[in-house]
């Protein structure tokens, strides 16, 4: 049968050797772990529509790295950013359509090239104080649609 080996019986390993007694290994590695945990990003998902009123098609995919919503006690300020396999005229339709039916007002729209020299259109829309403008934009692969989002919070 196997017997321990006593650190009394190997002094190499006291001195100089691959065993330090102030050190145990799995303290090393419980601090390294909760180091790497608490320098990791959180990463929280954003909802696909984060506002009810400001309503987006299920197919349309977030691209929530560049999504930003900020609120104060008065206003709350959005970005919110998508992308679509359809085209721009398809895009700007469901959107006006959707946006129409959440009670928003369209109040005026223009059509655009953007520096890259794909086609565009920009739509604002009124709701009380609320404005809401869509950007609707060609790509390469996909097309970019930028809701920016800007409210008075109610009570405020």
């Amino acid at each position: 049968m196997h017997q321990p080996l006593l650190m009394s019986q190997a002094p190499e390993l006291l001195e100089g050797g691959c065993y330090n007694s102030r050190v145990r290994p799995p303290a090393i590695v419980i601090g390294t772990v909760l180091w790497l945990a608490a320098c990791a990003p959180v990463v929280v998902p954003m909802p696909l529509q984060p506002f009810p009123d400001v309503p987006v098609p299920a197919e349309w995919a977030p691209y929530s790295d560049d999504w930003a919503i900020i609120r104060t006690p008065k206003i709350t300020a959005a970005r919110l950013i998508y992308f679509t396999k359809s085209d721009v005229e398809t895009t700007l339709a469901n959107a006006r359509r959707l946006l129409t039916n959440a009670g928003w007002s369209e109040t005026r729209s223009e059509r655009f090239i953007n520096p890259e020299k794909f086609p565009g259109v920009w739509a604002e829309f009124g709701k009380g104080d609320d404005v809401c403008r869509l950007t609707v934009i060609e790509g390469t692969g996909a097309t970019h649609v930028e809701y920016t989002l800007a409210r008075l919070n109610p009570g405020a």
